[in-house]
């Protein structure tokens, strides 16, 4: 009867009675579980709080419409809702979804997103309205149950891992069970932040199912209103080696870092949490890995973040190195490398090494200057030269040079006197294997480092 589509909206609505029946696929369901949520959604779906969420998903529906005469709601829930009963059929059309036999035409007041009665643009056939099976219009009716409301939008989950959007229409229809369950509600309670809220979910779902699995999935979220003459829907997707990384920092071996990174990552506001606080980490997410060079300069080596004006209560302009020595690992920092930045082996390898060596000499020599000057170096003529001055230091006192010809060529250069474009990057990895190191010796790193305001590059410092 039930199944998976490909279509968010079927796929949502089809995990979403999978979970209200508790079974473990569409394919389980029995007719006596469609019967069971089709009457609840008659019985829900009327009143108070789902009405008015409804009002921005299925707008003059017989959901919503108070003046709608009996007989008339009758036939619109035999046709719309209990269709998957009747056998009518729209003649030599099949449902644009799953390829069955068409049992009615639908339109934006059925299915989200699409144009009123009467239109013919988009539909096939120039014809208007768009031939759907009962099934799959069940499903659709369903999908706001495996939703929910944020800044005014539905927001749904949807992945190519059918498990992924079964998990997550489940975590949204309990809560959803939860609200219709409290008698004094009558609003819907809504949720900001759609992009905090998403990776919540993906971290939820990772922890109870996503990292026993081979290979990553790919996770998009649908955040969308069909209301009026605003309809508009965003879309937002977490590519998989982003859901990899996530799945791999919240293991075991990461954990405790990574949970402590994510909480001084929250909007600094009481009782902080998904849905009534912005979590930044969370959402610069969605810029890798185009920005990833920032990432690292932000949550890995702790610096302070110029945040734009409109982000009130950001925690991240407080990120002071001597405060946050505990956070700087580098293990996370290269398995995010490797993940989400598909830096060669080889170039990690080298980073580490250079950071190693750079430690030891700072812990035996002492060279504060030379510490202070790599953290704030801002053109790469002076890093070749700190570099190459202190490699000669090392020569001259019958010791091996700090960095070779072809480990600086990796690091740092295209070709000889080429820099790479993101040498300063390379610049803050050596720094994070350096000051993990220096912190385990018991240094003193809050002497050798430079004032706050004096932030290297400026790039953490961007709008």
């Amino acid at each position: 009867m039930l199944k998976f589509t490909r279509h968010p909206f079927v796929d949502v609505g089809a995990a979403a009675i999978t979970a209200f029946a508790g079974k473990s696929r569409p394919e389980d369901l029995s007719w006596q579980d469609l019967d069971e949520v089709a009457d609840f959604i008659e019985r829900h779906y009327t009143r108070d709080p789902l009405k008015s969420f409804l009002t921005a998903i299925f707008p003059n529906s017989g959901y919503v419409q108070p003046a709608m005469k009996p007989e008339k709601f009758a036939a619109f829930l035999n046709r719309y809702l209990y269709g998957y009963r009747n056998e009518e059929s729209v003649s030599g059309l099949r449902c644009v979804y799953c390829g069955r036999e068409a049992s009615v035409r639908v339109f934006r007041q059925h299915v989200p997103m699409l144009t009123g009665e009467g239109m013919l643009n988009f539909f096939p056939g120039a014809a208007p309205g768009l031939p759907v099976c009962g099934f799959c219009l069940l499903c659709i009716q369903a999908f706001p149950l495996g939703a929910t409301k944020s800044s005014g939008r539905t927001l749904i989950i949807h992945s190519d891992d059918e498990q992924v959007t079964l998990r997550a229409a489940r975590n949204f229809l309990q809560d959803n069970l939860k609200y219709l369950n409290m008698h004094d509600i009558t609003k819907y309670p809504d949720q900001k932040f759609p992009r905090t809220i998403f990776v919540d979910q993906v971290l939820r779902i990772s922890e109870d199912y996503l990292q026993g699995q081979e290979r990553s999935p790919s996770i998009t979220l649908y955040h969308l209103t069909n209301y009026g003459t605003t309809a508009d829907v965003s879309i937002l997707h977490l590519p998989a080696q982003v859901v990899e990384f996530l799945s791999i920092a919240s293991s075991a071996r990461f954990g405790g870092v990574w949970r402590e990174i994510v909480r001084r990552a929250w909007q600094s506001v009481d009782g902080a949490r998904p849905g009534v606080a912005r979590n930044f980490l969370y959402e610069d997410l969605f810029e890798l890995p185009e920005r990833a060079a920032r990432f690292v300069q932000v949550y890995f080596l702790r610096q302070g973040f110029r945040a734009p004006v409109r982000f009130k209560d950001d925690p991240r302009s407080g990120y002071v190195l001597e405060r946050e020595l505990d956070l700087i690992s580098w293990d996370l920092t290269a398995m995010f490398l490797r993940e989400v930045m598909e830096m060669d082996a080889e170039r990690i390898r080298a980073i580490r090494d250079l950071g190693d060596r750079l430690s030891s000499y700072i812990s035996r020599t002492n060279d504060r200057r030379f510490f202070r000057d790599f953290y704030r170096v801002d053109r790469y003529g002076q890093l070749r030269g700190l570099l190459i001055k202190a490699s000669n230091a090392e020569v001259r006192s019958g010791r091996s040079p700090l960095i070779g010809f072809d480990e600086f060529i990796t690091i740092f250069e295209e070709g000889r006197d080429l820099p790479r474009i993101d040498w300063r990057l390379a610049r803050d990895l050596v720094l994070i294997r350096m000051i993990e190191r220096l912190h385990q010796e018991g240094k003193m790193l809050e002497e050798m480092t430079p004032e706050a305001e004096e932030i290297p590059g400026g790039e953490a410092a961007e709008g």
